[in-house]
């Protein structure tokens, strides 16, 4: 913890899609005063991004980089049809080399599958075998001090990981002791009957857990009682890295703003919810440190 704050990120998706150049340097620089200690940096687009300039600028802001990064249709190491399955694997390779170079340590996003509505329940098969595929990207990742973390969302999003029961059941059909989980409050709020008892239950494999409320706006407007959650998951022993994830639709491109379903703006685009967001958790912090 720094200042009595744990180690908390923010997705930039709050003012922009992926990584803007002309943008990032005033943003970096607010994200660090307001006392984030990492940035996540979104690889949309592994195979044609330069890390050098990145780093540089991220570092020069006291900050540091986590990564994020996806599959997308022909590129999915999930499909049936082996060469997309190989093209998937080669994009999360990238996204690994890319993690490293920039001195991130951690790579979570949707590894196992394309984001989007899917035909029908993922088959038994496949859910096994993405899983050892991502186990055996775990341990090649961890060579070069990344951790592989798999993102569970929601229903509408993916058929294969909907809960943070199924992410342990995954992660240990893995074979990989180094696949880790990570989870988001937007999506709990959908799948979970009680969020601090899945928070608890991924103990051992919880790299990072995100905050947002179920509009995916402002946090302290909304009917996710994050103060009592952030009390929870606190009090439960969690003490891992903390994210910040909004999103509005005049900060994104059509595409993303389609691809994530945003489609009206929820945020001011000079809102202030990121020093909101680290405030909501200094205060948790503090009363965690009281009791």
């Amino acid at each position: 913890m720094t200042d009595g704050v744990p180690d908390l990120a923010v997705n930039p998706g709050v003012w922009m899609t992926g990584w803007q150049p002309d943008r990032a340097p005033a943003l970096v620089r607010r994200i660090a005063a307001i006392g984030y200690r990492r940035v996540v940096v979104v690889l949309r687009d592994p195979h044609t991004f330069d890390p050098a300039g990145v780093r540089d600028l991220v570092e020069s802001a006291g900050l540091r980089a986590m990564t994020n990064t996806n599959q997308v249709a022909g590129q999915d190491i999930s499909s049936v049809d082996a060469v997309a399955r190989e093209s998937g694997i080669a994009r999360i390779r990238r996204a690994i080399e890319l993690s490293a170079e920039l001195g991130s340590d951690r790579l979570t996003g949707v590894l196992y599958g394309v984001l989007g509505r899917a035909g029908g329940p993922a088959p038994r098969a496949v859910v096994d075998r993405t899983a050892r595929i991502l186990g055996e990207l775990a341990e090649e990742a961890a060579e070069s001090g990344v951790t592989l973390l798999v993102e569970v969302v929601n229903r509408y999003e993916t058929a294969l990981l909907n809960t943070a029961r199924q992410a342990m059941a995954f992660v240990e059909a893995s074979g990989s002791a180094r696949l880790g989980v990570h989870l988001d409050v937007f999506h709990m709020n959908i799948e979970e009957d009680d969020m601090v008892a899945a928070v608890t239950e991924t103990l051992p494999r919880l790299g990072y857990l995100e905050l947002e409320q179920n509009h995916r706006g402002e946090l302290r407007r909304g009917h996710i009682p994050l103060t009592d959650l952030l009390a929870g998951v606190l009090d439960a022993g969690y003490r891992g890295r903390f994210g910040l994830e909004a999103f509005t639709v005049s900060a994104l491109a059509p595409d993303h703003a389609t691809g994530l379903a945003v489609w009206r703006d929820v945020l001011d685009r000079d809102t202030r919810i990121a020093e909101d967001a680290y405030a909501l958790l200094a205060e948790a912090c503090a009363a965690a440190g009281r009791a």
